[in-house]
């Protein structure tokens, strides 16, 4: 039940739209961009914020800052509630029959980070045109960051992929895998050859993934340090990063989904990383204004399937880690650790 000063004998002869301004208001911190996103003028806008403050005895929002209009604390009250009860009049509105796939003719649209859309698309495609052929599918990079949150609210996104965690209450997030991650070379490099120690690895030069980089997770923040000191190349998404290893002798830290899917097409291959490194989270996320919806939850089901069942076969998984098993013993045995 939505906590304001308007009583309840007063709903019926209060104008109930004007939750829907404030809820947008809110979300856009501009009257302008509230007013684009609603299809209505600015004064009309602002209007109906006037009569909000009358009922609610509260200024709502105040200033301006290089972010917009200011939420005042009962704002952020009055908002979390507003938009709880506005999101369950759309799903009993929009969602009254249950999601059937087979029927379906939705266009689901999803964002993965480090283009991870290469290695995941072909198997998602087959997986959903399997259960919804009428569906249509947009597979997309995270470009702007800032605006996913935004994207997810206004549905331009369904669901994103993505290593980190938003800062946005509105956003929900689930751990759906956890990366290994490995070392990868030019199959023919001229120095790292099998089980390469870190002296070997730290006397060479890298390339990365443009951007905040989730796989280079070392033992200490001095470790990281080094290994950032000699990047010499960043690229725009691990497509080109393979095709960069395969044609240069750089390294690169990556998952081994990525090298399972791409083993066969590049002359790449990958060694297990020579210090303790942590998994790398992979988090599927959503706004919570669909978290009711019937079709959208078929669709994070399907996601979240696709992910940890089909990206890497259980024995690559289990062999990695043989691996790895195998060179820590080999190594400690030969440094005395």
């Amino acid at each position: 039940m939505i906590k304001s000063r308007i009583r309840r004998n007063n709903l019926r002869g209060t104008d109930l739209n004007l939750l829907t301004v404030f809820e947008a208001t809110y979300e856009e911190q501009s009257q302008v961009k509230a007013a684009e996103r609603l299809g209505m003028t600015q004064p009309a806008v602002s209007n109906a914020l006037g009569r909000l403050k009358h009922l609610t005895k509260d200024t709502l929002f105040y200033g301006r800052s290089n972010t917009g209009l200011q939420p005042t604390a009962r704002a952020n009250e009055i908002y979390a509630q507003v938009h709880r009860a506005l999101n369950l009049v759309r799903m009993g509105l929009i969602n009254g029959n249950e999601f059937d796939p087979s029927l379906s003719h939705r266009h689901f649209s999803i964002a993965i980070s480090y283009g991870g859309g290469a290695a995941v698309a072909a198997p998602l495609y087959r997986y959903i045109r399997q259960q919804a052929p009428n569906s249509r599918i947009t597979i997309r990079a995270i470009d702007i960051e800032k605006e996913v949150s935004m994207l997810l609210r206004d549905q331009g996104l369904d669901v994103i992929l993505h290593y980190e965690k938003y800062i946005e209450p509105s956003l929900v997030h689930e751990l759906i895998y956890q990366h290994q991650t490995v070392l990868v070379v030019n199959r023919d490099h001229p120095r790292i050859r099998e089980a390469p120690t870190s002296a070997q690895i730290m006397n060479e030069n890298f390339v990365v993934v443009y951007g905040p980089y989730p796989f280079v997770v070392g033992e200490s923040d001095e470790l990281f340090a080094d290994i950032n000191e000699r990047v010499v190349l960043q690229v725009p998404n691990v497509m080109t990063l393979l095709q960069v290893i395969e044609d240069s002798d750089l390294l690169a830290f990556t998952t081994q989904q990525f090298v399972h899917t791409f083993k066969n097409k590049f002359n790449i291959v990958s060694y297990p990383v020579p210090w303790q490194v942590e998994n790398a989270p992979l988090y599927m996320i959503w706004h919570r204004s669909v978290q009711l919806d019937s079709g959208h939850k078929w669709l994070r089901t399907q996601v979240k399937q696709i992910v940890q069942d089909f990206w890497i076969p259980p024995d690559d998984t289990d062999k990695l880690n043989k691996d790895h098993l195998r060179w820590r013993l080999s190594h400690a045995q030969f440094t005395g650790q």
